[in-house]
């Protein structure tokens, strides 16, 4: 049996540099934050797709999506037909048409924003961009001052906090181009993509999460037709289910 190919999506905001929550090196993750942000994102999916072929031509392909990385996860695993792909959604973020999670999710007023009015998502995020690249410090205070379960634990940790500094002001200020392309289509992504993803779907899900609430993985087992396991943390939440589910993933089990 050939080897498993793994390709890694990243939150957003976000970068590559999350994978140093399980001392993960060398996994293939692309940078969506600043590659091609003249493109906007139906041409850029596209454009990722063939990134993830050129890079793995032959052999099958395991797309792990974290948070909003899910959402970009299934797109990219809608455009890959003939090989051998499966997906992990780690901590997923699922269309926000499949029930009314905005209200639950720590980062809702911002998605409201972006479906909303998306000039003013846009004014805000430069501002975000601001402070990222002046006073992360800050604006990481400010991110997680309500962090729930594990999440709590880690954000009194000076390596995370370093950690999501960096991804801050890569995402925020560097980035902030493919930080809004994506958020402002995954605001607009629609449930009915589901129903074409033939590939099989395992589920990674923190039960005190406050990003992307439970329900959102629970929806996606309900409307992913190959959903294949669904495995729940109690007591942790996002980046610690993460932290929790990539040494498993990444070792080739479920």
């Amino acid at each position: 049996m050939a080897a498993e190919q793994f390709v890694y999506f990243h939150g957003q905001p976000g970068s590559p540099d999350e994978l140093s929550l399980a001392a993960a090196a060398g996994l293939f993750a692309p940078d969506r934050a600043r590659d091609r942000p003249d493109l906007p994102l139906g041409p850029y999916l596209d454009h990722l797709t063939a990134t993830v072929l050129e890079r793995y031509p032959a052999g099958p392909i395991r797309l792990v999506g974290f948070s909003l990385g899910a959402f970009v996860a299934i797109e990219v695993a809608l455009r890959i037909t003939g090989r051998e792909v499966s997906l992990d959604l780690v901590s997923p973020a699922a269309p926000l048409g499949c029930g009314d999670f905005l209200p639950d999710m720590a980062g809702g007023a911002v998605f409201g924003l972006a479906a909303r009015r998306p000039g003013l998502f846009a004014l805000l995020t430069r501002a975000q961009g601001w402070f990222a690249a002046r006073a992360p410090g800050v604006l990481f205070r400010q991110i997680f001052a309500g962090a729930a379960g594990a999440d709590a634990d880690l954000a009194r940790d000076p390596a995370f906090q370093a950690m999501i500094g960096r991804v801050l002001t890569h995402g925020l200020a560097g980035g902030a181009k493919g930080y809004r392309r994506e958020v402002l289509g995954y605001v607009a992504w629609t449930p009915d993509r589901l129903s074409g993803l033939t590939h099989p779907v395992t589920l990674w899900q923190g039960e005190a999460d406050t990003w992307t609430p439970p329900a959102m993985a629970r929806a996606l087992a309900r409307l992913l037709p190959q959903v294949r396991a669904v495995h729940d943390f109690p007591g942790l939440s996002h980046y610690s289910t993460l932290r929790a589910a990539l040494p498993t993933i990444l070792g080739g089990t479920d």
